[in-house]
């Protein structure tokens, strides 16, 4: 399927400082797959808590690292299912396999990039296997393997829909961030894919803590990344976004990213997030 490839930066050193990879490509959508938008009213935003953090509520599973593989969109992806299970079960399931999508899923191109869309069409079709029963070998090395899983799903994914309409060309610094927040609050953490600030001031690669306020465009064009959108604060003295990586507890707030809130969509937080649903095959089955 053609895509349009935009960056997937390799691991490198730079002045001392550790380039992660990212390994965004995004999708081109067939023409008869008409992917939804969740309808949020005026009244649904205005009855939005002033802060949410689905992190700290056990939606979440721990922080990852995809390493030296481009595997981004494959983590992100994964991550929602995770979240999805635990907002249709109330538990979350055992850690999921990033590995079976970065090996098997050919509509994308594993460790050189992808997108959360082709991925879910996948799962939909095939369900989803544990961590346990296909483990991450990718990450380490750098490298898409050859399929070998088993055709064993412990998990059901049955579509998604995309939070607020997508950018997808030109300044996105106009999504409504806002109607972002109360779809955060209403469905739990989303897969997002966002700007990343390569070559910014606001490059994530030297982020350390706070509330990133150096600059990270909104342009479609500049998306390189996908993460999982955790949470957000409009009553701190910065309002900020909070955002989970997969960069591993070693980067960053143990892993995480604070993005300013309401600041025309800094590195285009709303530009692409989808809310995944998904439930236990022994769920389903019942």
């Amino acid at each position: 399927m053609l895509r349009v490839l935009f960056a997937a930066v390799l691991l490198a050193a730079v002045d001392g400082q550790r380039v992660h990879r990212r390994g965004y490509k995004r999708s081109l959508t067939p023409p008869n797959d008409i992917v939804s938008v969740l309808n949020i009213t005026d009244e649904q935003i205005a009855a939005a808590p002033q802060k949410v953090d689905w992190s700290a509520q056990g939606a979440t599973t721990p922080v990852k690292d995809q390493g030296d593989c481009g595997s981004c969109w494959a983590f992100s992806t994964t991550e929602g299912i995770e979240s999805a299970v635990w907002k249709a079960t109330g538990s979350l399931p055992p850690p999921l396999s990033t590995e079976q999508l970065v090996d098997c899923e050919k509509a994308d191109d594993g460790c050189d990039g992808g997108d959360i869309p082709e991925a879910i069409r996948y799962l939909k079709k095939k369900g989803m296997a544990t961590a346990s029963d296909y483990p991450d070998t990718s990450s380490q090395g750098g490298r898409t393997h050859r399929c070998t899983w088993n055709g064993q799903s412990d998990v059901t994914v049955s579509g998604f829909s995309y939070a607020i309409p997508s950018c997808n060309s030109g300044n996105c610094a106009h999504q409504n961030e806002h109607k972002l927040a109360a779809a955060l609050a209403q469905h739990g953490p989303l897969s997002i894919c966002i700007n990343s600030g390569e070559n910014e001031p606001g490059d994530w690669d030297k982020y350390e803590g706070g509330v990133m306020t150096k600059e990270c465009s909104a342009r479609a064009n500049k998306l390189d990344h996908c993460v999982q959108l955790v949470g957000y604060d409009m009553s701190a003295s910065t309002p900020y976004w909070k955002i989970r990586n997969s960069w591993g507890t070693s980067w960053g707030e143990q892993g995480f990213i604070r993005l300013p809130f309401g600041a025309k969509n800094a590195c285009c937080v709303g530009c692409e997030a989808t809310i995944i649903t998904a439930t236990t095959s022994t769920v389903e089955e019942a």
